[in-house]
């Protein structure tokens, strides 16, 4: 348990990862200072994130601005930042400026402000599993499985992705890189440790309406409507991997911890599921939602061979202690918070 006098500050607190984290980070006890982009999210934050007393705000408009996080560090005793843009179909060229400058200017943003606040123990970074896989995954070898040995893969940030979650991926790897660069280069007084998750599902604590559901682009969001017969930016292939969010919190609380120390890096998987048994599984418990999943695309059949890889997480079950939830109880849990919501909500 955290002492009443250490706060974290955690960018990203709207986000399904962010706010998952600042859940579990209240839970251990700690202080958290939050940003957000605009102010106007604040009053509605408040609502979702307790107890009040121990949640402070600050708005930090532009996450790439030189010096922007020069003010939100100071008092602060450790940072997680899970701030990164996401894929959206709306978004596309230049993939560079749109996907990986922000990504990566973003992080050592935190990195750069971080440096200037002596009293800065630790800063944990939400990277990704993508972020040690190469776009092709056949360069994984016949075991196609991801591990926190392998380091970031070469990408060309200037090539022609074609897709946003191309350009998504090559935003993790360049970021991931870019921390571990920061680190070698700048060796700075506090140390780092980077998160890895799987995509994550399970409730999104910061949504105001199952409306609200519909206009998301996290990987819960894109689940939801997968199963409601909306396709989405996620599903290659039959076999899929995620990890439940409250285990990805519980990970950024456990990285806090002393005993944690600088340079490590975390996998987080609860492993593979398939999609159809997952159908199944929903349909049967849930009859009245008349979940359904569409065929995979044919334009997206090319490419669930090379899409194809498994992580190893076994780094975080042993040094972490996660006893990660499986896709069933990460779908049920999503489906139990929807039931909580309205149907819209006031703009």
């Amino acid at each position: 348990m955290a002492t009443s006098d250490e706060t974290v500050l955690i960018t990203g607190a709207s986000g399904a990862v962010g706010s998952g984290v600042v859940r579990k980070v209240l839970e251990a006890g700690y202080n958290t200072r939050l940003t957000v982009r605009d102010e106007k999210q604040i009053d509605w934050l408040k609502q979702v994130f307790k107890p009040e007393e121990r949640v402070s705000f600050v708005v930090v408009p532009d996450l790439l601005k030189s010096g922007a996080f020069d003010e939100v560090v100071k008092g602060v005793q450790y940072v997680i930042h899970t701030a990164s843009p996401i894929p959206k179909p709306d978004l596309e060229r230049p993939w560079k400026e749109n996907y990986i400058d922000p990504a990566v200017k973003s992080t050592l943003e935190v990195l750069e402000s971080a440096l200037k606040e002596p009293k800065i123990k630790k800063v944990v970074i939400t990277s990704s599993c993508i972020s040690f896989c190469p776009m092709n995954r056949a360069e994984l070898g016949d075991s196609r499985t991801v591990n926190e040995t392998l380091g970031n893969p070469p990408i060309d940030e200037n090539a022609e992705f074609g897709v946003p979650f191309f350009a998504y991926h090559a935003s993790k790897v360049a970021s991931d890189a870019a921390t571990w660069s920061f680190h070698d280069t700048r060796n700075p007084h506090y140390a780092i440790i980077s998160i890895h998750p799987d995509f994550v599902y399970g409730p999104h604590y910061a949504l105001k309406s199952v409306k609200h559901m519909d206009e998301q682009h996290t990987t819960s969001g894109i689940l939801w409507r997968e199963y409601n017969g909306i396709q989405g930016l996620l599903r290659y292939q039959d076999v899929d991997h995620s990890v439940h969010v409250d285990d990805v919190g519980d990970a950024h609380v456990k990285a806090l911890d002393d005993k944690h120390k600088d340079g490590e890096k975390f996998i987080l998987s609860a492993g593979e599921f398939k999609w159809d048994d997952l159908l199944a599984y929903a349909q049967n418990k849930y009859p009245e939602k008349n979940f359904k999943l569409d065929e995979i695309p044919e334009a997206k059949k090319p490419l669930a061979e090379m899409l194809y890889f498994r992580m190893d997480s076994s780094k975080a079950e042993r040094e972490l202690g996660i006893k990660f939830k499986d896709i069933y109880r990460q779908f049920d849990d999503l489906v139990a918070h929807m039931q909580t919501l309205p149907a819209e909500h006031e703009v």
